[in-house]
């Protein structure tokens, strides 16, 4: 076999495959391959596996292979007596599944498969504005996006400047008490052109330090990107089910919703941001998509389409940029997976933040 050049290797679309095994470096059998998650910081680190295996690492020019294991510093990585393997690499990695029952632990993005979906809300989930019209939307191409919100430490890393209100020894409005570990809330005060500015400027040094391929950009999701993956494959008004509750979310818990009844009034209010990944993730393992922080949307403002559409990228024009899922200030009908806000791109308030995906495409 031709050996394969460094300048090869970063240059091609490189996505590694994780094969957990018994000691031979060979993917059990009737394991099936699926992409479970990217990171962009290149350390793969997976957990709960059994400790004393070896696993293998595999890499191809693209998601359909031909897959190899010719990258020798990473053919042999045992699990070490934790059961946790971390393993550096320089782009992409995909992670193949391993028995059920087997919890992997991988850092930072999740791939969000293509699908069609019913996008808006049903005119019987109670409290739901005219806007949320139901319509079947069909989204051609996958993409990646965040686990989480980006956080305080994310965003001072590229922008090297961090607009939150809510830093270390903030207190809160309601019971949530101070903030002691800031770098691990979600970047608050940041404008929809602040949000760009802070795709645009990821997505040169990521291309610059040949973790990502020329043509990915990271960027914000439009609002069928967002509503898709919040949804997670559900249909409920949250990917939770029918019910927000504040033990499920970080939203005003006073205002708790159902969608049967409508909003639900109760007396505890948290009052401030809580750090990345504090509830319980959906079904793509993406967290916060409900409360905590509102997320910039890449789309204007505008009325949905009739009928069924394709990759939908919102108005062409227009003064208004969308944002979604409610934050720790929202009542729960606002945090429904269907709810709609928008405002001038350069609003900035406490509770506005956002999430990116990264795809094929310009920046």
């Amino acid at each position: 076999m031709k050996k394969t050049t460094k300048k090869e290797l970063i240059t091609k679309f490189c996505l590694f495959w994780l094969a957990v095994c018994a000691g031979t470096g060979t993917p059990t059998k009737g394991q099936q391959p699926i992409i479970s998650s990217l990171g962009q910081n290149g350390l793969l680190e997976c957990t709960n596996l059994e400790p004393g295996t070896v696993a293998s690492v595999e890499w191809g020019p693209s998601v359909s292979g031909p897959w190899t294991n010719t990258w020798e510093s990473l053919s042999a990585a045992r699990v070490d007596a934790n059961g946790v393997i971390r393993v550096s690499v320089p782009m992409f990695y995909r992670v193949r599944g391993i028995p059920a029952g087997t919890v992997l632990s991988v850092s930072n993005m999740v791939y969000i498969p293509p699908g069609t979906f019913v996008m808006g809300s049903p005119a019987g989930e109670r409290e739901r504005r005219g806007d949320e019209m139901q319509h079947t939307v069909t989204l051609t191409q996958g993409f990646w996006m965040c686990r989480h919100e980006v956080n305080q430490e994310e965003y001072f890393g590229v922008m090297g400047s961090n607009p939150s209100y809510w830093r270390n020894g903030q207190s809160a409005l309601g019971s949530g008490g101070s903030v002691t570990n800031d770098l691990r809330h979600p970047v608050d005060l940041a404008s929809w052109n602040d949000a760009t500015n802070y795709c645009g400027r990821l997505t040169a040094r990521e291309r610059a330090a040949g973790r990502i391929p020329a043509n990915y950009a990271y960027r914000l999701p439009t609002e069928a990107e967002w509503e898709y993956a919040c949804r997670g494959g559900t249909t409920n008004a949250f990917h939770y089910g029918k019910t927000l509750r504040g033990t499920m979310a970080n939203l005003d818990e006073r205002f708790e919703y159902d969608a049967d009844v409508g909003t639900i009034s109760t007396s505890n209010y948290f009052g401030r941001t809580s750090v990345v990944g504090s509830y319980l993730p959906n079904e793509f393992g993406l967290y916060d998509m409900h409360g905590n922080v509102w997320e910039w949307c890449a789309d204007r403002y505008g009325p949905y389409p009739f009928g069924t559409v394709s990759d939908p990228r919102g108005p062409v024009s227009g003064s208004h940029r969308v944002f979604r899922g409610g934050s720790y200030f929202s009542f729960g009908n606002h945090c429904r997976s269907a709810f709609r806000y928008w405002f001038d791109p350069e609003y900035r308030f406490t509770d506005l933040g956002l999430r990116v995906v990264l795809a094929p495409g310009p920046q």
